[in-house]
């Protein structure tokens, strides 16, 4: 069966344009001039499509080369290919220079890669091109019928491709509209009048197949250029070039909906928690930007709550990553589900969750909520084998009333979350302005710290123990002062804390240590009986993985002896990670080191851990201490305590001694040592040597 569509492009277009040609010649022999002008225009109009269509062939394959599906080379060779398919002998037909005007993609008389410079309708196609465009009238040569021919009337429309900087145009020979016409008028009419209908139907069918499938692929680049994917491509089916070039189409129209795809893919990443499935930080800054935005539009409130879990850590370090990343799923899970529709659901790092709640005009109903989620994740989590517990704590901060940009509310609620995490008593805080000053004075202490390490601005003063049945000085206490130049003193009940949390507890508690050590030693060379100087360890230092290599160096290099040594802890301490603690504990006590417990009676007292640990010394609280005489109750905790150090073997020391008769009363209950303002207030430890220095001589 014959089939046109067999056939190449170029055979295509030459045979119904010579069949219109004659046609129109036939019906337009009384009105030649106006048929040459219609011609004219039509040819005209038919390079100007030809030199778009070839543009758009270049463009879709430098995409190709831009995307990399392509080199250039090959993306050019692509389309110089599809290029000479539209070109046409004895009619419209195109060609490319570069901008120097070589020979790109030629005609059958030059050959390409020559240059056409020195022709002036070669300049002149180059420079309407780089203008924007436009037809250029000259005279040039072509091959027809065997026979070389010059000096022939041509008119070209030419365009600039500034990517590949090509010069894209298409010429049609202005004698084939008027000197054919004349040369064939008398011969043709005849036949165009009696074959004129059957012409022209088999014209239609003939330019159709051509240019309906050209328009439809047209359009189908068009509409992906402008980010379209649902094409559908028709004519791969087509043995010729328009099948080629709707293969090829095709091809990249799929290649798009996968580029596409994948960005999407990319995007949904971007924005989503990998191991909760939950939103992100990314989606976090973006969701409350934008509610921020519209709240200040409409005056509607919104709310963001900040949540991290407590204990989370102690999970981790004793179940694993693997329990820890379960613990993170169930309480993502569980916070969907309270929260539900009522907001955005999403986790920043690590414990720490967010809930962003849109247009919330009660805050009674933001707090019932943040009660309701600790409620929930309070409860016991099932894992494989084990069942854990995780606290909560949670800030909140609604915008714009606490804060109209989305940095400065999520900012508010992280302070009002550490103000949660500090207090006790109460999980759950809402921010306000005094809590924004604790924090500022926070990261001040926190820089001020750092700068008063870099100029040794951290100096141990000492306070006397006094032994009660001497009345002489038997030790002394280090204690931490820090003297600010521009801020004076600053006391450790501040800046303490903020040293354990930032670490910075390791370096000055290591300068104590070595200042404690070196009074040790000079004090101990002047006095006749055992000097003992103790140091305050925080739960924090002690616990550091290297404390005792600390230890051990500043002995070594002060050369004090382990017996002039003693540190002082808390009880908090000894009731968090037991194993660890204990040994840390023995080790110190089997160097030699006396341990004492600072501050006995206020901490979570468990008196086990006094035969469980290698204790030494109790230190009776200042609470107890001055007011004992007054009161009968405190009076009564002095004396058990006392009798229960001394049952165990235990001395003991008193603080916060502040007048002769608290330490007489000491002295009858056999309290060993008394420390207070009434015999010395902290000093220098060259006052307190000196002191010292009088009291041996004595």
């Amino acid at each position: 069966m014959f089939k046109f569509d067999q056939f190449k492009v170029e055979t295509k277009v030459k045979f119904p344009i010579w069949i219109l040609t004659l046609f129109t010649l036939s019906i337009a022999a009384l009105s030649l001039y106006v048929v040459q002008n219609n011609l004219k225009e039509g040819h005209i109009d038919k390079v100007q499509a030809l030199v778009n269509s070839a543009k758009s062939i270049a463009m879709a394959n430098y995409r190709l080369s831009q995307e990399g599906r392509l080199s250039r080379n090959e993306a050019q060779t692509r389309s110089r290919d599809a290029i000479r398919s539209m070109i046409f002998d004895g009619g419209s037909r195109v060609f490319v220079f570069n901008e120097l005007g070589i020979r790109i993609v030629s005609n059958q008389l030059y050959s390409e890669g020559t240059s056409a410079w020195k022709a002036k309708h070669t300049k002149s196609m180059i420079r309407q091109a780089m203008d924007g465009g436009g037809l250029t009238y000259y005279h040039g040569a072509r091959v027809k019928n065997g026979i070389e021919q010059h000096s022939l009337p041509k008119v070209a429309w030419s365009e600039h491709f500034a990517p590949w900087g090509w010069v894209i145009a298409s010429a049609v020979y202005l004698d084939d509209v008027s000197d054919s016409f004349w040369q064939n008028l008398i011969e043709m009419v005849a036949i165009c009048l009696a074959g004129g209908a059957i012409v022209m139907l088999i014209a239609k069918s003939v330019i159709s197949n051509i240019t309906d499938p050209l328009t439809y692929l047209t359009g189908n680049l068009k509409n992906l250029a402008n980010g379209e994917t649902d094409i559908s491509i028709e004519g791969t089916e087509r043995k010729d070039e328009l099948g080629d070039m709707a293969t090829a189409m095709k091809t990249l129209v799929n290649h798009e909906n996968q580029r596409q795809q994948l960005q999407r893919q990319l995007k949904r990443m971007a924005y989503t928690d990998n191991l909760t499935g939950l939103a992100n930080r990314a989606m976090f800054y973006e969701a409350i930007q934008k509610e921020l935005k519209l709240s200040l539009q409409d005056g509607a409130p919104c709310a963001l709550m900040i949540i991290d879990l407590d204990r989370f850590k102690a999970i981790n370090d004793t179940l694993g990553h693997i329990a820890g990343d379960a613990v993170l799923t169930k309480v993502a899970k569980r916070l969907l589900d309270i929260v539900a529709e009522r907001g955005i659901v999403g986790r920043l790092s690590g414990d720490e969750f967010y809930v962003f709640l849109p247009q919330s005009t009660c805050k009674n109903e933001v707090e019932s909520l943040a009660h309701a989620i600790v409620h929930e994740i309070e409860k016991p989590i099932d894992l494989e084998s084990n069942t854990v517990q995780v606290g909560v704590s949670i800030g909140i901060a609604y915008g714009p009333e606490d804060a109209e940009c989305d940095s400065n509310l999520y900012r508010f609620a992280d302070v009002a979350l550490y103000e949660a995490k500090q207090t006790v008593s109460q999980n759950i805080m809402r921010y306000s302005p005094e809590m924004a000053q604790k924090a500022e004075r926070r990261y001040e202490l926190e820089a001020l710290i750092k700068e008063g390490l870099e100029k040794d601005q951290f100096h141990a003063y000492f306070q006397a123990k006094i032994d009660l049945d001497t009345g002489r000085i038997r030790g002394a206490e280090a204690l931490c002062r820090w003297q600010q130049p521009k801020q004076g003193f600053i006391s450790p009940a501040e800046f303490i804390p903020i040293a354990e949390e930032t670490g910075s507890i390791n370096e000055i508690g290591y300068r104590m240590l070595k200042q404690a050590c070196e009074f040790a030693v000079r004090c101990n060379e002047i006095s006749p009986e055992l000097f003992t100087v103790a140091v305050n360890v925080s739960a924090k230092q002690l616990m550091f993985g290297r404390f005792l290599a600390t230890l051990g160096r500043c002995l070594e290099e002060t050369e004090c002896n382990t017996a002039w040594l003693e540190l002082e802890i808390t009880e908090s301490l000894l009731l968090t990670d037991q194993e660890n603690t204990a040994e840390t504990l023995h080790a110190i006590s089997d160097m030699g080191i006396g341990l004492s417990i600072d501050d006995f009676g206020t901490g979570y007292s468990a008196m086990s851990y006094l035969a469980r640990y290698p204790i030494t010394c109790l230190k009776i609280d200042q609470s107890f201490v001055s007011d004992m005489c007054v009161d009968s109750q405190k009076h009564v905790l002095v004396s058990a305590i006392l009798a229960m150090a001394s049952g165990l073997g235990l001395k003991t020391v008193a603080e916060g001694v502040e007048d002769a008769q608290t330490a007489k009363e000491l002295k009858a209950l056999k309290c060993d040592r008394g420390q207070g303002y009434f015999w010395h207030r902290p000093s220098s430890p060259d006052a307190l040597f000196e002191r010292l220095k009088r009291s041996t001589a004595a």
